[in-house]
């Protein structure tokens, strides 16, 4: 079993720690494979998003730790890369091995704020009242249309968190992942994912931050996934290096049951499918 976390967060972002305390942390815990993954910079202002300023010193620090530890462990520099309208494209830059396509916002062409669809409660309340209505199936169709294009028209190597609505979903308070309506929207996603030859990461950070008591995304899309042949990989979205193998062995456990016998993963300078 080859242990690997593609997903990590550190003091560049919106994580809590140097990123060689999350190296240290996972030769502690096993790991064959680290991948670091900051918020790319974006064109407006956050708290959350490496700034600009600092993308040179995060990719040479990375880069001397590949170096400083080649005999222990592989090392490999992401970037977790918002799509938005006007965001630049990551892919080619120097330095980076791999993006990681994430939705967390939508812009009001209106207004030009940004809205979040993973932030807090109230945020994202506000995102449904403002943006869409107070129509959280225009706001559902929103993000997983958003989802969609990005795939299309900036492929990612990983597709990040892809049910994260449910982060501020508990107890079905905005809608039923059962219903109809909403499948359909998760499954003409998975096509454009299949298409697209993107891996799906299956996310465990929302449990490690108290937000989901599952990974992202649920086991029924994952079983979806495994019909359609959509490749995935267990990271762990690691904001604190303590965290960076959160419910791995559960998430094994649980894709073994539904029939997987394989994760893709960046492994020699190659994606390959390695063993669970």
């Amino acid at each position: 079993m080859l242990k690997s976390s593609f997903h990590t967060h550190s003091r560049f972002d919106d994580g809590t720690c140097e990123l060689e305390e999350y190296v240290l942390s996972a030769l502690e815990k096993g790991f064959g494979v680290l991948g670091f993954s900051g918020h790319a910079p974006v064109t407006f202002s956050t708290d959350w998003h490496m700034k600009q300023s600092d993308l040179d010193e995060y990719l040479n620090t990375a880069e001397s730790l590949k170096d400083k530890y080649r005999d222990r462990i592989e090392i490999y520099t992401g970037l977790e890369a918002d799509y938005y309208k006007g965001c630049a494209d990551w892919r080619n830059r120097k330095g980076i091995d791999y993006t990681i396509g994430a939705i967390h916002f939508i812009l009001d062409p209106r207004t030009g704020k940004q809205y979040a669809f993973d932030g807090t409660r109230r945020e994202f309340d506000r995102n449904l009242e403002e943006v869409f209505g107070g129509d959280i199936k225009r706001l559902v169709a929103g993000y997983y249309g958003l989802v969609r294009e990005m795939l299309m028209k900036m492929t990612p190597n990983i597709v990040a968190h892809l049910d994260v609505l449910k982060k501020n979903n508990k107890g079905g308070r905005y809608f039923d992942e059962t219903e109809d309506w909403y499948r359909e929207e998760v499954l003409n996603t998975l096509e454009v994912v299949s298409l697209s030859q993107a891996i799906l990461e299956i996310n465990t950070g929302g449990i490690a931050r108290g937000y989901t008591t599952e990974p992202y995304p649920s086991r029924w899309i994952l079983e979806y996934c495994l019909d359609m042949d959509i490749p995935v990989m267990v990271n762990s979205d690691s904001h604190h290096p303590d965290s960076i193998d959160c419910r791995f062995d559960e998430v094994y456990e649980m894709l073994k049951d539904i029939g997987y016998k394989s994760q893709r993963i960046l492994y020699r300078g190659e994606w390959k499918d390695v063993g669970l």
